[in-house]
């Protein structure tokens, strides 16, 4: 090729259409690696010759390595083409002692195997598919253990059709080098053949007859270059060539004072982008500003320690958008990982066709590929209005989680905004938002991170964020963020820059991730938390979002699986005492103090207790996860929940946040309606149902410390989870139009007042939990007021009980104004089933609900009943008071209760004879209400006495 003087203007034009050319070109293209585990006899096997597969069992996932067993292949051919990944064809079962799947152990070798066939003779294959390549795993006879490749993925191995020719090194379609740079092509081939190499058609070696031929290539010079290796033998010729582009040298230069990685605004026209890649060669900027050409200008700078590549870009026009993306060594494209807005070519055309984000960019389709990001200069600041709300102590935090995609059917910021008035009515002071950063697709969880500072824009723009965090603390309630730092997903530029192929696992040189997760229940790739480059990451993603976004704190995601400890698929190992992990969450926890003193700092940990409490004891805060307790109390189970309780983990601060629902478990009501018991008390009649979860949540909130429900669980939200796990939940608002229903969600609002409004449920001097049995009792004392709670968690009525006072006087039920004197330890009551009692020694304003409990919480089902079946007489009364009972209520509760809902008679029907007799001789003159029930129906009835 013609290479004109570098500093011509001839050079200069020629290398520009040149080099965006193949740029462009090369960017489009897909590799797969060759995996040194497995190799093959011939280099280059044939589909329909034999061909020796040879795989060392100490090389990647190395789940087979000094096994001392036998070894299976589990082997598939793949047919829909050259870079398929589908297995069309398998013909042994997983898990098998098959022993034609038996590889052959080479003697003296303690892992290397050996498996032989002729991939057309050894798959059925009917219809004379084509096999493109062989699919392949390694197992032990049950397949408990398996070897797969170092990123935990399948094994190719790619067949020629006839005679063929390969460039095995390197395994990719191009090649980047700098000038002064060489590097060693080798091609191989089939059987023993004529092989030559051409660069840009001149032939620069050759041999006569083998099977190998290797070239060395030196970049002399810059410019684009295309090396042919050609094959022949017998008549038959095959070629395959490879693109080698040569860059002069990155500029060496210091990253000017004050610039940052990512994207720094300069002036109104000016910006300095900074990109970390150690150990890249090279990097350019493309993009809208240079209608996508790769351009000598655009080349950027390296510092002298090859750690940063950097450029200055002037002449911008002030508050325009521009899209941009950086090329690194000539053939990856990537976004900025610091943007905060993204453009997609999968997803971007949905929003723009909904209207979701007014005025989106279309992706530059034929331009580029690959996710990119904007820049805008000169943007306009967001108007905080509100700045000074107060933050809720963490003890007194009553915490919302909500997901923005399913809390309202518009699916945007601005719905949520539009709801805040009702979860002020509620009461809560936090609100959890699921991850809000920009994910993977445009529907989701949000639990597969890409970009880290972009808000994902399905929801809407990052100002319509900022107004729902202002509007939130307008209305007293903080945001919490749940942040995602485990991992990141393939579309990540930081998975990028170091992986296999263009979303594949990343490779051992990745600076931020690890090639293979070190715990189970890894999803995407995980993060490397040991590693500085990812320490500084972290950190300057959590200082971003509380300073730029004034969110309040953060609940991290999967925060066990900050550890660089290798458990693999042991969950007791990985959830066990781990000082490292410690000392991770330590210094994240230090480094957000230190800039936002009163930011709260909220782990998923669910790891051993001595590890959580002394990560509490720091000042972290834990989720306490006791859906399974309650889920099971739900169906009418007994259990204790006294692990709600941070005193019952030993711990010294009260830093445990319990839920008996998040996002990640089925729903309590669900479990009330579809598996609920159905003998003596059927829980799966939605009254029923309702009594059952009004009492577990009573005693939830009575339990000290800060607290957290689930979207729609104040209502009693019953769709399934696992039912479409991940999918679009329907709302559900009409619950709230349904008396049964809204009398949990008003449970919920008085509950919610009394612990927000009463420092004994955060901060009591005494606790007393008794939790046990079927009648359990919490017991809080508090210099301000004392409060007991008592309930019936079994299925029938729990007569004539004694409840425990911890002091004597007058007590209140919360629920009914009641007044009463206790002047023992203990006072006796009769439970029905999920009936309950809150009492405190304080007078409190009473819930406006009416007098009697059951208007408001422990319904029993109203059957009809005839008013012949059932009467109070004579009424008025002066002495004696009879009532008749329907028929088949002769096995009831009764009671007599005065109008403050005092009781003055109580007891239980023991014979067929429907009419009761009382002697009211010894009650004052008054209003008073007699009531029956049992497990079906309640019956009121006011009378007075003279």
């Amino acid at each position: 090729m013609f290479f004109p003087e570098p500093d011509s203007p001839l050079s200069n034009a020629m290398m520009k259409k040149t080099l965006s050319r193949i740029f462009f070109a090369l960017g489009l293209l897909w590799s797969s690696s060759l995996f040194a585990q497995v190799s093959t006899e011939p280099s280059v096997p044939n589909a329909s010759a034999p061909v020796k597969i040879i795989y060392d069992a100490s090389e990647g996932t190395t789940g087979l390595e000094d096994c001392n067993c036998d070894v299976y292949i589990h082997i598939g051919a793949v047919t829909e083409g050259p870079e398929s990944t589908t297995w069309s064809i398998v013909p042994f079962e997983w898990g098998q002692d098959i022993p034609e799947a038996k590889m052959t152990k080479v003697e003296g070798e303690d892992n290397i195997y050996t498996f032989e066939l002729t991939p057309d003779d050894f798959f059925e294959n009917p219809n004379g598919q084509t096999i493109y390549r062989l699919g392949m795993v390694f197992r032990n006879v049950d397949g408990t253990r398996e070897g797969k490749t170092s990123s935990n993925s399948d094994f190719f191995v790619d067949l020629s059709q006839g005679f063929g020719v390969q460039i095995t090194d390197p395994s990719g379609p191009s090649l980047s080098l700098e000038v002064g740079e060489g590097y060693s092509v080798k091609a191989e081939t089939s059987e023993e053949a004529e092989i030559s190499f051409e660069l840009d058609g001149e032939q620069v070696a050759t041999v006569a007859s083998s099977t190998s031929l290797t070239y060395d290539f030196v970049a002399t010079e810059p410019g684009s270059f295309r090396l042919e290796a050609i094959a022949t033998a017998g008549g038959e010729t095959d070629t395959q060539s490879l693109d080698i582009v040569v860059f002069g040298a990155s500029q060496i230069e210091e990253l000017p004072a004050g610039a940052r990685l990512g994207i720094n605004y300069i002036s109104d026209t000016e910006v300095i982008l900074a990109l970390q890649a150690p150990g890249k060669k090279l990097a350019h900027v493309i993009g809208d500003f240079n209608d996508w050409e790769v351009l000598p200008e655009y080349q950027m700078n390296r510092t002298p320690d090859g750690e940063i590549f950097w450029l200055r870009i002037e002449n911008l026009v002030p508050q325009q958008e521009y899209i941009f993306q950086y090329l690194v060594d000539a053939s990856i494209r990537i976004g900025d990982p610091y943007a905060d807005k993204t453009s997609d070519p999968f997803n971007d055309q949905e929003i723009i066709t909904q209207g979701r984000y007014p005025g989106l960019k279309p992706f530059p389709a034929g331009k580029t590929n690959f996710q990119a990001t904007y820049l805008q200069t000169a943007q306009e600041p967001f108007e905080w209005q509100n700045t000074n709300y107060e933050k809720p102590a963490p003890e007194n935090l009553v915490v919302y989680e909500l997901l923005v995609r399913d809390f309202d059917e518009e699916r945007t910021y601005q719905a949520v905004i539009d709801r805040l008035d009702y979860l002020e009515e509620l009461g809560v002071n936090a609100i959890e938002l699921m991850p809000v950063g920009e994910f993977e697709g445009n529907l989701s969880w949000g639990y597969n991170p890409s970009f880290f500072f972009a808000p994902d824009k399905y929801y809407g723009t990052k100002n319509d964020l900022k107004r729902l965090i202002d509007a939130a603390h307008g209305k007293g309630m903080v945001v919490i963020l749940d942040m995602v730092l485990n991992h990141a997903f393939g579309q990540n530029p930081m998975v990028r820059l170091y992986n296999d192929g263009d979303y594949g696992a990343p490779t051992e040189d990745n600076p931020w991730f690890n090639r293979v997760a070190k715990h189970p229940f890894n999803v995407g790739y995980d993060f490397n938390h040991e590693s500085e480059y990812t320490r500084e990451f972290v950190d300057s993603v959590n200082n971003y979002w509380l300073t730029e976004y004034k969110v309040d704190g953060f609940r991290f995601d999967l925060s066990k699986g900050f550890t660089q400890v290798n458990s693999g698929d042991n969950v007791n190992f990985w959830s066990q005492y781990d000082p490292s992990r410690i000392a991770i969450w330590k210094h994240i926890y230090d480094q957000i103090k230190a800039n936002h003193p009163d930011a709260y700092v909220i782990l998923e940990h669910l790891a051993a207790n001595d590890e959580e409490k002394e990560l509490a004891d720091y000042g972290l805060m834990f989720w306490g996860n006791m859906n399974g307790d309650f889920r099971e109390l739900a169906k009418g189970e007994n259990r204790s929940f006294n692990w709600a309780y941070h005193g019952e983990r030993d711990w010294n601060e009260p830093n445990l946040i319990a839920y008996q629902e998040s996002h990640d478990e089925e729903r309590v009501m669900w479990e009330s309606l579809n598996f609920g018991n159905t003998s003596l008390l059927n829980i799966r009649e939605l009254e029923n149902a309702i009594n059952r979860n009004q009492l577990l949540t009573a005693f939830f909130f009575a339990v000290p410390g800060p607290k957290m429900l689930w979207q729609f669980g104040e209502f009693g939200y019953d769709e399934e989870l696992n039912n479409d796990r991940l999918g679009i939940k329907p709302t559900r608002w009409e619950y709230l139009d349904d008396p049964q229903r809204n009398r949990l969600f008003q449970l919920y609002k008085e509950m919610i007042h009394l612990r927000t409004a009463h420092q004994v449920f955060s901060n009591p001097e005494e606790v007393v939990l008794t939790l046990s049995g079927n009648v359990k009792s919490i017991i809080l004392e508090h210099a301000d007021m004392d409060v007991v709670i008592h309930g019936n968690f079994g299925l029938s009525n729990a007569g004539n009980v004694p409840l425990a006072f911890p002091s004597t006087g007058t007590w209140y039920n919360y629920f009914t104004g009641e007044e009463f004197n206790v002047t023992g330890s203990t006072v006796n009551f009769n439970l029905r089933p999920s009936e309950f009692y809150l009492f405190t020694n304080e007078r409190l304003p009473t819930p406006e609900r009416g007098i009697l409990q059951e208007d408001f919480v422990t319904s029993i089902p109203r059957e009809p009943v005839n008013s012949s079946e059932f009467a109070v007489y004579p009424n008025p009364s002066s002495g004696q008071l009879f009532v008749q009972l329907p028929k088949g209520m002769n096995e009831a509760n009764y009671r007599i209760i005065d109008m403050t809902g005092k009781e003055v008679k109580e007891g239980q029907t023991t014979t067929d004879n429907q009419i009761l007799e009382f002697d009211l001789g010894n009650i004052k003159a008054g209003l008073y209400i007699f009531e029956a029930f049992d497990t079906r129906r309640v019956l009121h009835q006011r009378f007075i006495k003279n």
